[in-house]
Parts: structure tokens; C-alpha cells; sequence
């Protein structure tokens, strides 16, 4: 018997690891200078070069990517995301950028899968667990992130989303001490991976702390429920404070109107029970009519036994059936009063990124399969659908390579090319010009009597020899960005400023003569979301410790 279930084990372990590896195979298979046509082109792979140049010259928390836009520069990291690009830094640097992308969506896909797993095998055994799990791993927005849109942060927080599940429904339904030491890093994790499925993924585990509150009246295990998913928010604090408190630094405006303006992108539910297809530079919005068919009938299925149902079974399926409901109608024209009061949520830019949270939950219903008479027969349906999953996967997840674009595989490559990935200029500091004159480029540009050499352009760091005759200004072939900079001439502070075009300048004294160096530390916003993270990290690993003493102590007590 023993025998037995590892086999069955190994086997679920390798049917998630294939799908994993499908998933992945658009960056695995493919020429290392090539990328599969997509929304997001080859940003990944230029943001992660630039990522790793930053953590190389050791900062560990990169903010500024000084090899933007031409060597520009760009406040993109002050804003943007960096979970995914953390984990996809973990591959050994010699590794080119794209294969490396491919690990870690192969990686996150792989967590996905088991977490899921995870989630429905206790309740609903290990066949149910194979079909949830396998049915989000093959379903049409995971395929959707990845080959179309090439949102790989979206696509790795979406992922993370069953492991932040199956943590809060094990402290929810156990109380054991191991769940909720779990809770805290995965839900921190989603903030980081993708600040707005992080958003709707918490309002997902608030509803879901309600409804557990109103069935059982246990304030004890839902109070410590909510302290721990506030430590996790505190724990992502060095990311998300410095995107509330500076968020008017940049040229944010356009990222939220025209084609970006949330309301233009409300959609007609009855398209999520619809086929699959493909538009030109349009987004496939079905969940699937397998995947749906799959959790339809097994949710007819758990009426009609409603009275053979353990609570968990039943807490599972109903509360993500009525989160279904509520997330669909969230993305439809009858929510839009709620979106025009919570302004918040109008930075989702597409109501339909909320198909992130339905498609979790709607393969966790097509999971959620209770036994059969004859078990022979409910293995060989799950394999069935399986099969008619990986199917469909091969139209799902189809791909082609862009014709004639090279990415990028240094950093001064990277450098030359004029890569800006904020496809509406957001991350451009304010005020900015756009199109900077050639000669404004490439080198400092030094005003009468001021004599220039050994311009230097290295991670968050600018440096040249400076000598001037006369009093003169000096304008740095980069953007001006009004905090975080430290500047110094031989040792001393000098003054930086913007120019007319937002670039960096600097009124220098007669008789200058020395290195000039202009450093990128962080910003006083950072360092304030540093400390939060720091203290919820220790408020959370005292409260871990002081549980586990007091368990020690008395170990027939439910913590």
C-alpha cells in the first residue's frame, strides 16, 4: 500500500513538473536572443538584466535602473514589482536573461500546482487534487499570461495564490502553528509579485476570515488570521510605501487613461463560458468551456450530497463559488458604481485582471470531486479531462517568434538599444522631456571653462573628472530624479538640480577640480518602508516564537 501511494505521488509530483517545464518552454526552447510574440516584447529580460546588474554591485533593494532609456535612466524599480525578478535572479548569471525566465515561470507554475494540490487532496482526495491542480496549470489565462500578454509577474502572483489559500484555510480549520508561520511570507510574496492581484487576492482572504467568522463565531483563530496578514502587509512595506507616498515623482498619467482607463475594459460575463479564440492584440477573456463544464457539474454534484459533505468540503466549494459570483460581477459594467468610489482600484487598469482570482478558484471547484462508486471509473474520467486539458493547452499556450527583434544579452547592449519598458512613459520623473537632444545623450555636456573626462555610467552611479577655469554649469547625459541622489565633487557636496528637460545639472564653482560622483542611495520613502518591514518581520518572528513556547508547554492546546 505504501508502495502504492508513492507511486501515486511521484506520478502527480511528474505531471505537475511536465506542465511546469510546458508552460516554461516559450523561454526554454527557443535561441537565447529570441522572444515569443507578446504584450510585454522582451521587457522581462531587459528589466531582469538590469536587475541583476544592481543586486551585482550590491543593492540588495534596487530602485533606479541607470541603463534605461539609453542610459537615461528610469525610476522603474521605485514602482514596479520586483518579486519575479528576485526568484528569477536565484539562476546562475551566466544563464542568458530569457532561459532564465523561463526557470522561474517553470518554478512559480511548478508552486502553483502542488499548492493547489495541497489544497483540495485533504478534503477531497489525491484524484481531486490532480484535477484541481492540473486544471490551472492548463487553463486558458495561465497560458493567457504567459503567451500572450507576457505578464510573467501577474502570471507568478496567480500562482502564489493557492499557497496563500491553503495556509489561511489550515490555520482557519486547524489552528496549527505551521499555517499560519506560512501565511505571512506567501501573502508579503504576493504584494511583491504583483501589487494588484496582491490587492484582490486580500480582499479574497478578508471575505473569506467574514465568512468563517459568521459560520463558527471563532474570534480567536480569525483575529490572529487578520494580525498575521497585517504583519504581511507591513513585511512588504519597503516596496509598496515609496509606491503610495511617491507616487507623484513620476509621469504617471497616462498608465490609467485612453486604452489604459479601467472603465473601457468591463466585459460580458456570458465570454467566460464561451470558447476560446484569439483576437489580433486582443486577450482571450473565456475561463474555458471545460474548465467551467468541469466545476459546473462537480458543483451540482456537491448540492446533490450537500448532506455527505465534511464542513471543510463545504466551506471550500460554497465560499469559492459565492467569490466567483462576486469577482465576476466585480469585472462587469453593473460593478462600475463600486469602482468609482473605491478610486484604489481604478489602478487595475483592466477589471478582467480579476480573472487571476477566478480562474484559481474555478479550478479549485473542478477539483473538488467527491468520491464515486467505483473509483476506477472517477480515475479514468480525471485522466480523461486531464488529457482533454493538455489538448487544449497545445491552442492555449501556441506561440511564434518575433520576426526581427534581438534581445539584448549585456547590459551595455541593453544600454544601446534605448530600452524603456513603461509602455505610456510612467516611470519618467515628472516633468521630464521625452525626446532629449542627441547631443544631450551620451555625454555631460559642460558649460565655459569647465573641461570633462573619464565619463563613467555604472549601476545607480555616475561618475567623471571635473576641472573648471570659471564658474560654469555641468549637464549629465541622464535624468534628474528629486530624491535619493547623493552627489559629491572630490569628497564635497555639490548641488543637483534639473535642467529645462529634467536632466542633471550641476552649478559648479571656479577653480573645481576633482571626481564628481552622483550616487543612487534610496529614497526617504524606502528607507521608512525598510524599517516597517523590518519591525513586522520581528513582530512576526516573536509572535511565531512565543506560540511555539507556549505549545511546548502545554501540547494539548490548539494554538
Amino acid at each position: 500500500m505504501e508502495r502504492r501511494e508513492r507511486l501515486v505521488n511521484v506520478g502527480v509530483l511528474a505531471c505537475g513538473l511536465l506542465a511546469a517545464i510546458w508552460l516554461g518552454r516559450v523561454f526554454l526552447l527557443n535561441p537565447v536572443d529570441r522572444i515569443h510574440i507578446n504584450h510585454e516584447g522582451f521587457t522581462y529580460a531587459g528589466r531582469l538584466l538590469e536587475f541583476r546588474e544592481q543586486l551585482a554591485a550590491g543593492y540588495l533593494v534596487p530602485q533606479w535602473c541607470t541603463s534605461f532609456r539609453g542610459g537615461l535612466g528610469s525610476a522603474q524599480f521605485c514602482y514596479y514589482q520586483p518579486g519575479f525578478f528576485y526568484v528569477a535572479s536565484l539562476v546562475p548569471w551566466s544563464v542568458p536573461a530569457v532561459r532564465a525566465l523561463g526557470v522561474a515561470v517553470a518554478v512559480f507554475a511548478l508552486l502553483g500546482y502542488l499548492a493547489t494540490y495541497a489544497l483540495i487532496r485533504p478534503r477531497f482526495g489525491r484524484l481531486a487534487g490532480w484535477l484541481g491542480a492540473s486544471s490551472l496549470l492548463l487553463s486558458v489565462y495561465a497560458a493567457t499570461n504567459i503567451c500572450i500578454r507576457g505578464d510573467l509577474s501577474e502570471f507568478s502572483a496567480m500562482m502564489l495564490l493557492p499557497a496563500v489559500l491553503w495556509a489561511l484555510a489550515g490555520w482557519l480549520e486547524q489552528g496549527r502553528l505551521k499555517y499560519a508561520a506560512w501565511l505571512a511570507p506567501a501573502a508579503a510574496a504576493t504584494i511583491l509579485l504583483h501589487p494588484i492581484v496582491g490587492m484582490i487576492g486580500f480582499v479574497l482572504l478578508a471575505a473569506a476570515l467574514i465568512a468563517f467568522l459568521l459560520e463558527t463565531r471563532d474570534y480567536r483563530r480569525v483575529g490572529v488570521a487578520a494580525l498575521v496578514l497585517a504583519v504581511a502587509i507591513g513585511m512588504a512595506a519597503f516596496y509598496w510605501l515609496p509606491v503610495f507616498l511617491e507616487w507623484d515623482l513620476v509621469n504617471t498619467d497616462g498608465a490609467f487613461v485612453g486604452h489604459f482607463f479601467y472603465a473601457n475594459h468591463f466585459i460580458n460575463p456570458l465570454k467566460l463560458l464561451g470558447f476560446h479564440y484569439r483576437q489580433k492584440g486582443g486577450v482571450p477573456l473565456s475561463l474555458g468551456l471545460l474548465l467551467v463544464s468541469t466545476a459546473g457539474f462537480n458543483s451540482l454534484v456537491c448540492y446533490y450530497r450537500r448532506r455527505e459533505l465534511s464542513a471543510p468540503q463545504r466551506r471550500l466549494v460554497v465560499f469559492s463559488l459565492l467569490a466567483i459570483l462576486g469577482f465576476v460581477l466585480m469585472m462587469t459594467r453593473a460593478s462600475a458604481f463600486v469602482w468609482q468610489l473605491v478610486t484604489p482600484l481604478q489602478r487595475m487598469q483592466f477589471p478582467w485582471r480579476i480573472l487571476t482570482v477566478v480562474t484559481v478558484l474555478t479550478a479549485v471547484v473542478a477539483g473538488a470531486s467527491l468520491p464515486w462508486r467505483s473509483e476506477k471509473r472517477r480515475a479514468a474520467a480525471a485522466a480523461l479531462l486531464i488529457t482533454a486539458m493538455w489538448t487544449l493547452s497545445i491552442h492555449y499556450t501556441a506561440y511564434g517568434l518575433w520576426p526581427n527583434v534581438r534581445v539584448p544579452q549585456t547590459i551595455d547592449e541593453l544600454t544601446q538599444i534605448y530600452f524603456a519598458p513603461d509602455a505610456k512613459n510612467e516611470w519618467v520623473p515628472r516633468g521630464a522631456v521625452l525626446d532629449i537632444p542627441k547631443a544631450y545623450r551620451k555625454s555631460p555636456v559642460a558649460g565655459p571653462g569647465c573641461q570633462v573626462d573619464d565619463f563613467r555610467r555604472q549601476a545607480r552611479r555616475l561618475s567623471c573628472q571635473v576641472r573648471t577655469a570659471q564658474a560654469t554649469t555641468l549637464v549629465l547625459p541622464h535624468y534628474y530624479f528629486p530624491v535619493g541622489w547623493q552627489t559629491t565633487l572630490d569628497g564635497q557636496p555639490v548641488p543637483l538640480a534639473a535642467d529645462p528637460r529634467g536632466l542633471m545639472r550641476l552649478d559648479l564653482p571656479a577653480g573645481a577640480e576633482g571626481r564628481l560622483q552622483v550616487v543612487f542611495t534610496q529614497t526617504p520613502m524606502h528607507r521608512l518602508g525598510l524599517v516597517v518591514s523590518g519591525v513586522s518581520c520581528l513582530v512576526g518572528a516573536v509572535w511565531l516564537a512565543a506560540a511555539a513556547l507556549r505549545r511546548r508547554h502545554r501540547p494539548s492546546a490548539v494554538l
